[in-house]
Formats: structure tokens, sequence, C-alpha cells
């Protein structure tokens, strides 16, 4: 955090915000070819209500509730010269309309024709000189239900922000939502003080820099002096496999779900947390889809944001560090594959803590544009990668929730495909199951829906696994008959 940021002093004039680092690296990430969009799916069940949704009742109830959520009307300024950290300001032109549409799926209108229309909005890139965000109301999916797609800016939100806002913004059965109105009141910038507030910011990062070099220093050396240091890949040492393919602008989209307590069953059998067990279970279906694609499967990696206050009620910002685990693809058994892959996740997620969140911080703030401009150079050229695949796990409403008298059936969550990984698993539970949604390029990804019944198929491969006896316990039961 950057002193003035920690001082609380308002930075460009009132209701300026100079966005902060880790935001700012999601922003300058973007290009033509890497949306840096997400996508935020609520199903609906309209039955109680009598009558579906459409644009005319959005459009006059969503200015009611969207001041809770300041970025819904803030748009981008930049100063002159400091263009990698833009300020978010009032958009006081702000029209609702301009961020509303409509689509209607394919008949039958079940999962695979709603990914399709997902897939498309996946690369529908956002208007920069409006607040960061769209929604599309989807018609005609099969019985009679509707879908909300959210297309933020990952720069507005990360997954638990993410999570917070669709909290906020829905109740339990039987609960109402506080009404939340925009903030109508005109506030124009200054230009020249939004220049002079960042060149002021500029001259404070220069004399907190021995302080930034000192947080990089105790992180270097909290990671050597972690245990099970030999249970975390080391950045750049990973091999490129298929799911690293060359590729291009387009995306393409699945989604599905497995129980929840089917793995909260593999995680308590093999010794491990509800994370470590999907990640080995992910791992399953990856090492099935290399061997159908005739590549060894050896081990992958995969890299997933760890949370810096996962109790945190925020609802815009990315608070995040990522982290680096073995998916452990090479082993044939399945309960060894998921022991072995959540002792890894187990102790990154502890040296990541152990690490603390203040380097990634730093390090987003003061490179600016620089590591956008090496992941673009290095994408498709280095031998070596980060990781195989991205992932994240967050932990939803135990029970559906509810807008007024509309069930939210279902939820899901997809993320972004950032080469040189293209392919991003994004899983959220939700009222009993896991939610998934995959994101990918087609040449990394050519069948998604493949791989998320490959997922379901490791879960109930893991499950049989651990019901079928072993010889140690045929031994113990023949050794009790006989006595």
């Amino acid at each position: 955090m950057n002193s003035a940021q920690q001082s609380g002093r308002p930075i460009g004039g009132a209701d300026a915000e100079r966005m902060s680092g880790p935001d700012a690296l999601m922003l300058n990430m973007e290009s033509a070819s890497n949306p840096m969009h997400t996508l935020k799916v609520a199903v609906l069940d309209t039955a109680r209500r009598g009558r579906p949704l459409d644009l005319d009742e959005l459009t006059s109830v969503l200015p009611d509730y969207l001041g809770m959520f300041p970025r819904a009307t803030q748009r981008l300024a930049w100063a002159r010269g400091h263009g990698a950290r833009p300020f978010w300001v009032r958009d006081n032109d702000f029209d609702v309309r301009q961020h509303l549409d409509e689509r209607w799926v394919a008949a039958p209108g079940g999962r695979a024709e709603l990914d399709e229309i997902l897939s498309e909005l996946a690369v529908r890139q956002l208007d920069r000189n409006r607040p960061l965000w769209g929604l599309t109301l989807v018609h005609g999916l099969a019985d009679g239900r509707q879908a909300v797609v959210v297309r933020v800016h990952h720069a507005v939100a990360d997954g638990l922000a993410a999570l917070n806002t669709f909290m906020a913004a829905t109740a339990g059965p039987g609960e109402r939502v506080d009404r939340a109105p925009i903030d109508r009141t005109r506030i124009d910038h200054d230009d020249d003080e939004l220049t002079h507030a960042a060149r002021s910011e500029s001259r404070r990062m220069i004399r907190d820099l021995p302080s930034a070099a000192s947080a990089l220093v105790r992180a270097f050396s909290a990671k050597r002096k972690a245990g099970d240091a030999d249970l975390i890949p080391k950045p750049l040492t990973v091999r490129r496999t298929s799911f690293n393919a060359r590729s291009g602008a387009d995306r393409v989209c699945a989604s599905g779900d497995i129980p929840l307590a089917a793995v909260q069953r593999l995680a308590l059998a093999t010794g491990t947390t509800v994370n470590g067990a999907l990640h080995g279970v992910i791992a399953g279906a990856i090492r099935a889809e290399l061997i159908a694609r005739g590549e060894e499967p050896g081990v992958a990696v995969s890299i997933f944001g760890v949370c810096k206050d996962l109790a945190s009620t925020r609802v815009q910002g990315n608070e995040i560090a990522t982290a680096m685990a073995y998916l452990r693809s090479d082993l044939a058994d399945p309960v060894e594959r998921i022991a072995a892959t959540g002792k890894s996740c187990a102790a990154t997620v502890q040296c990541r803590r152990e690490v603390g969140f203040e380097l990634t911080d730093a390090l987003a703030t003061y490179t600016g544009r620089l590591g956008p401009v090496f992941r673009g150079l290095a994408a498709n050229r280095a031998p070596l990668v980060m990781n195989n695949i991205t992932t994240a796990n967050m932990p939803g409403p135990r029970t559906t929730r509810w807008i007024g008298d509309t069930e939210v059936v279902d939820w899901i969550s997809f993320a972004l495909a950032i080469a040189p990984a293209d392919v991003n698993l994004t899983t959220y539970s939700y009222a009993g199951k896991l939610s998934m949604g995959l994101i990918a390029t087609p040449e990394s990804m050519p069948d998604p829906a493949r791989f998320l019944r490959r997922v379901a198929d490791a879960a109930v491969e893991a499950a049989d696994a651990l019901e079928r006896p072993t010889e140690e316990t045929d031994d113990a039961a023949m050794a009790q008959e006989a006595s």
C-alpha cells in the first residue's frame, strides 16, 4: 500500500481515486486479443413471479440499487504522462441503458446453448469511456428460465469482491435487499489537478523505494525459509503442454457442476482441504485429457489466487496474491493423486500467507506496464512457462439466493484465459454443489465441455477407489474371520 493510501488522503480531488497497482495491472494486461473482463452468470427461475424479466424492468430498478457499488458509476480518467494508473472518477453522464442488452439462446436452451452465448460475450470488450461493466439478459433457457450475465472488468473486482457483490445484490428466501440509489450529484474533476496529484504520488513512491526494496528482501527470505519448499513449484520451470498452445483472440466457455459433498468426502478421506481435493480431481481430468491427446501427462502446475482476507465484505478491488501448486497428473492412482496434490496446495497457501501480500501490491504499483509487456513477449516464445492451468475456488452460499420473488438457481463465474496458460477453471460452491466455469482458447481446449465431464469423471473415479478394499483391508478382514 502506498503512502497516500495509508494516510487516507484523497488523490486527485473530490471523488477522484487513483487506481491501485493490482487493479491497474489487470487493466494494462488487456489487448485486442486478451480481454480482461470476467463473466458472472445468474440463472433465474421466474416461475413464482409468473412473468419473465425484461429490459424495461431492469432499466427502472437497477438505479435504485447501484449506489451500493461505487465502481458501477465510475469511469476512468487519465492524468497526462501517468497512463499506467488512471483515476476512478464519477461518470456524470451515467446512463444505465448504455450498459444493458439482451440475447436469446437457441433451442433447446440448455447449458451448451448458453455456453455459446457466453463464449461470444467473453470477447466483447468493455468501453473504457464508461463504467467497466455490462449486463446481458438472456432469454429462452429450458424450463422457462432466464440468465443475467454480467461482464465486469477484472480491474473493478476480483473473485471475492464479485462474490460479495452477488451476496449484497441478492437475499435469502423471504428477505429483501435494501435500496441504495445512485448519487446523482454532479462532481467535475480537473485534468491539471489529476496530473498534479499523480506527480505528487510519484515523488512519494520514490521516497518509499527503500521500504519497497525491504519488503522484497523479506519476501524472498520468507520463501527460502518456508517449510516443504520441494512441494512448491519454482517460477518459469514448467514444461509446456498443449494447454499452452499458441492462441488467438477467440474464447470458448463451458459450465457444469459436481456435488460439493463428494469433494468434501474426498478431502476428509485423504487428509486435505476441499481446495486440495478439488485440485486433485482437476489433476485427474488433466491426466485423462492429455492421454487422450496422445501426450505424456507428467506433473502439471496450477496458479490460483489466495485472498488477503476471506472475511472481507469489499465489493471492489483486487486483494489477492498468486500461488503455484503441483497437480499430480503423473500419478495413476486417484487417491494418491489427490493426497499429493493436496499437500502441494496446502504448502503453497501457507507459504503465501507467511510471505504476505505487501510485495504483490508493491510490485504491481511500481512495475506499471512492464509485467504485461513481458507476458506479451514471452507468452508464445518461452520454452518454459509459469503454469499449465489457472484455477480458482471460492466458498459461496449454502442455499440459493433470491432477487425479490425470483430464485437464483445457479451462479457461475468465468475468469480470464491469459496466454501462455490459456485454460482457466473457476469454481464457486453454491447451494450444495461446486459450480464450474471453464474459459479457454479453442487452440488450448478444443472441447471445454468434455474437459468438465472429465472433472466429474475424476471425482467419481476417486470415490470409487476409496470404496474398493485394499490388500491391507483384505488381509485384516481375513484375519478377523479366522479369529
